[in-house]
This record gives structure tokens, C-alpha cells and sequence, in this order.
């Protein structure tokens, strides 16, 4: 039960993260993964094994959230400053942005002895999660619940900034609420089952494709299909090569990348 359950709340959190993150940069090749969050998040959490090797739990997260928010306000602020015309540039900036990150914390980890921790904490798998674990992924719920109390306003923020300014929304505070979240959903995922790449740019994609930008009417769709795309992940991890079992986020890399590929090839085609 924890296991499934744990399935269901990273993947639909994080999916509808992913969403957000494409409407608050405008940019629908935006996601945690490629902006820097997921990088950052994993970089706080070797800070926090840094500072207190014997970090409980909430510590570890919290080193994580404010790591993740920190630095996707730089990046979302560097985006904002040069404005790039190229949809497609933004997520090439932020790969590499990710890779200076993640290039830190392996110094770090590397200088002082932290790679085994690095390791079980950043493989994306549901396999060892424990009750204490899972515990802490229902504070994932805090996205899902602002998305469906507040799915018109950020349908508006979808529209921009001019044109949020004159419905009456406050772009800027509605764009910090949403980083928060963005920030606080992966943290949790983070430390509680490990990195999902490309989940958030994957899923709302999918749904965009088909049933357009509408964020009342696509969000209920963006998280049961991340949820439902994490289980069928998680079910052929255990299969691929039983009885052993690979991490979720080694089946999810291999789909995310070829299909971030695709978007990329697809966005500089029409551009």
C-alpha cells in the first residue's frame, strides 16, 4: 500500500509541477527536471549531509526546498532578463544550468565521502520506501489542491503577464506561490522516492496535444496520466530483468529523453 500509494501522489504531483512550470515561463519545454529544480533540490539535500551528517528526514527536506526555490528564482529571473525568442533555447540554458549544479554537489559528495548517500537518495525507486517515507509525500497534496482552487487564475496567468495585469491577477505574486509549490512538490519527491525525470514535461504535453491549454480542463487528466505513467514505470522496472529490479527513473529516462527529443525537434521545426 505505501508503495502504491507513494506512485500515485509522486506522479500526479509532480506532473502537474511540470504544468506550472510551463505556464509560469510561458514555455511548454519547461519542467523541474530541465530548469534546474530537480538538480537543486539533490544539491540542497548533500548540503544538508554536509552540514549534519545524521540529518533526519525533515531537515534533509528542507535543505532541499529552499536549495530548489533558490536557485529556480535565479533561473526563471536569468530567462526573464534575455527573453529568448527560440522556445527551444530555454531548456538547452537549463541543462546546462542543471549541469553546473549537479556538478557541485558531486564535488561535494566526492570531497567528502557523501556518493553512497548521493546514490540511495537520488535513484528514482519505490522499492525501499518506508512508512515514515511516504508520510511526507502527502504534503504533494498542496500542489494538487491549489490546482483545482485556483485552475481559472492560473488559466489567465497562461495568457501572460500583460494580459494577467489587466484581468486583475497579480502576475508576480501568483508566479512566487507557484514556484513555492513547484519547489516544495519536488523536494518532497526528492527525498522521499528519488528523481523522476522528464515526467513534467512528458505528461502535459501528452494532454496539451490533444485537449489543448486549458488548465480547468486539462488538469485532472495531467495527474491521473502522471500517476498512471509512474505505475506502468514502476511495473516494468520489477519485470524488466527479474528477479532483480532497476530504478523507475532509469525506465523513465529512456522514454523522457527519446520524447524530449521529439519536442525539441518538433518546437525548432515550426519555429
Amino acid at each position: 500500500m505505501p508503495r502504491t500509494i507513494s506512485i500515485l501522489l509522486a506522479g500526479s504531483s509532480m506532473s502537474i509541477a511540470g504544468l506550472l512550470m510551463q505556464t509560469v515561463t510561458q514555455n511548454h519545454f519547461a519542467a523541474p527536471s530541465t530548469v534546474g529544480t530537480v538538480e537543486a533540490a539533490k544539491f540542497g539535500m548533500l548540503l544538508s549531509l554536509f552540514f549534519f551528517p545524521s540529518a533526519t528526514l525533515a531537515k534533509k527536506m528542507l535543505f532541499a526546498f529552499v536549495s530548489a526555490i533558490f536557485f529556480t528564482i535565479i533561473f526563471i529571473r536569468f530567462i526573464r532578463k534575455f527573453s529568448f525568442k527560440e522556445k527551444w533555447l530555454l531548456p538547452l540554458v537549463g541543462i546546462i544550468y542543471s549541469g553546473v549544479i549537479s556538478a557541485a554537489g558531486e564535488i561535494i559528495a566526492y570531497r567528502f565521502d557523501l556518493v553512497q548517500s548521493m546514490t540511495s537518495w537520488t535513484q528514482g525507486s519505490f522499492s525501499m520506501i518506508q512508512k515514515h517515507q511516504y508520510e511526507w509525500l502527502f504534503l504533494s497534496l498542496i500542489i494538487l489542491i491549489a490546482v483545482w482552487k485556483l485552475s481559472a487564475t492560473f488559466t489567465i496567468m497562461n495568457l501572460g503577464e500583460d494580459a494577467s495585469h489587466n484581468l486583475g491577477i497579480s502576475f508576480y505574486q501568483l508566479e512566487g506561490m507557484t514556484l513555492f509549490l513547484i519547489a516544495l512538490t519536488t523536494s518532497v519527491t526528492m527525498i522521499t522516492v528519488g528523481s523522476l525525470p522528464f515526467i513534467g514535461i512528458i505528461v502535459p504535453n501528452i494532454i496539451r496535444k490533444f485537449y489543448g491549454d486549458h488548465i480547468t480542463r486539462i488538469k485532472g487528466l495531467t495527474a491521473l496520466t502522471g500517476a498512471c505513467l509512474i505505475l506502468v514505470c514502476d511495473i516494468v522496472a520489477r519485470l524488466v530483468i527479474r528477479p532483480y529490479e532497476v530504478s523507475v527513473s532509469l525506465i523513465l529516462g529512456i522514454l523522457g529523453s527519446l520524447a524530449f527529443v521529439y519536442l525539441l525537434w518538433r518546437g525548432a521545426a515550426h519555429e
